[in-house]
């Protein structure tokens, strides 16, 4: 895992933590503005930092605790945020509070699982995802994703090529078919939570994204005073794409 801190005067801190295929860098529009008034933390998690490889959230999140316990003198987070796949991980560093953590937001975690069609998807999509790789590749060039990419995420085409940037080079279709594997269990996991009724917890979500109602309900019932907070006129991911909105609601949430 790699870190990068940025705002280290300040004493409210925040942990960034990016999206399947990204690296910390998928927040470097957001952090200039939060870094005016928070301590940021932004990950590059297991997977997506130099030559390791991705194996579970609890790893995951181990290995951020660790890095909270080894590098900062308060332990105390004020506020862990998870975008897409990211929240995986967020959640359960929430849900352990080995690190003391005071607030979540997760953002799009959507709800993976297909029925019929769930073992399919678990072969095809890291396959699809390690193509991917190129294709954006050439996407940037022409200024154009993928149609499978947009259908799945209803994301802007600008939006999503600035948050390609962040796409680290050293991505294995291990890494790929474990995160697979972690999305597919994450609703189990969260199952087994007990309600925590006095959790700090905001889910946010494009309004155009599919496969959040359950993730809803679900979440509902491990956070039952949990904040939906649906974005109008976005998909997956496009809040990234608008680094003044998330920074304001980011403040709005952590004041609320």
């Amino acid at each position: 895992m790699q870190a990068k801190e940025f705002g280290k005067e300040h004493d409210r801190k925040i942990v960034l933590i990016p999206g399947n295929m990204m690296s910390w860098r998928q927040f470097k529009n957001v952090i200039p503005i939060l870094e005016q008034e928070y301590h940021v933390i932004a990950v590059s998690t297991d997977g997506y930092d130099e030559r390791t490889e991705f194996t579970t959230v609890e790893k995951s999140a181990e290995s951020i605790e660790t890095y909270i316990a080894d590098h900062l003198r308060d332990s105390y987070i004020d506020l862990v945020f998870g975008e897409s796949f990211g929240s995986a991980t967020a959640g359960m560093l929430f849900h352990r509070q080995k690190a003391r953590i005071g607030s979540l937001i997760m953002s799009g975690p959507q709800y993976m699982r297909l029925g019929v069609f769930t073992e399919l998807t678990k072969t095809i999509i890291p396959k699809n995802q390690y193509g991917l790789v190129q294709k954006v590749k050439s996407g940037r060039e022409s200024g154009k994703m993928p149609l499978m990419l947009k259908l799945y995420t209803r994301a802007d085409d600008d939006n999503m090529l600035k948050m390609f940037e962040a796409m680290p080079e050293n991505i294995t279709l291990k890494t790929l078919q474990n995160c697979m594997d972690e999305a597919l269990r994450l609703y189990e996991v969260i199952d087994q939570f007990e309600p925590d009724p006095n959790a700090k917890v905001s889910v946010w979500h494009g309004a155009k994204k599919p496969n959040m109602k359950k993730a809803l309900v679900k979440l509902r019932r491990a956070f039952p005073a949990m904040e939906d907070r649906p974005f109008e006129g976005m998909g997956h991911g496009d809040i990234i794409g608008h680094p003044e909105v998330m920074a304001d609601e980011v403040k709005k949430f952590m004041k609320g």
